[in-house]
């Protein structure tokens, strides 16, 4: 899945503005990315998860009835310039459940490079 990488969740605070949204520091292997607003909260500093980086096709709209696919942008959300996207299964194809929150991978995978479904946890 091309754009969508692997990176390691190094910090995570509250939104100043949003109660349900998060605002995530995320380490690729070389530099550090963010931050990421997410408004998912099944994840936990040290997880590694999929990232979308801007310009990057995804597959399924969560925020859209139809689902259709989209270019991402970086985003202003509530103030914060985001400078991705925390992928989850549905986003990716990988599941047709919308609630699922996001794919924390394996703990071994390495950071900084491509995502495939095989790094999923089992």
């Amino acid at each position: 899945m091309s754009g969508i990488i692997t990176a390691k969740v190094t910090k995570i605070e509250k939104h100043p503005s949003a109660s349900r949204l998060q605002i995530v520091e995320l380490f690729d292997g070389a530099s550090a990315i963010g931050p990421v607003v997410c408004g998912a909260f099944n994840f936990a500093v040290g997880d590694v998860v999929a990232l979308a980086l801007p310009d990057t096709l995804i597959p399924h709209n969560i925020h859209s009835q139809s689902h259709e696919p989209f270019v991402l942008e970086k985003a202003t959300i509530r103030g914060i310039e985001s400078q991705g996207m925390i992928c989850a299964a549905f986003e990716l194809g990988l599941s047709e459940e919308t609630g699922q929150g996001i794919m924390v991978l394996k703990d071994e995978t390495p950071l900084g490079v491509q995502f495939t479904e095989d790094m999923l946890k089992t």
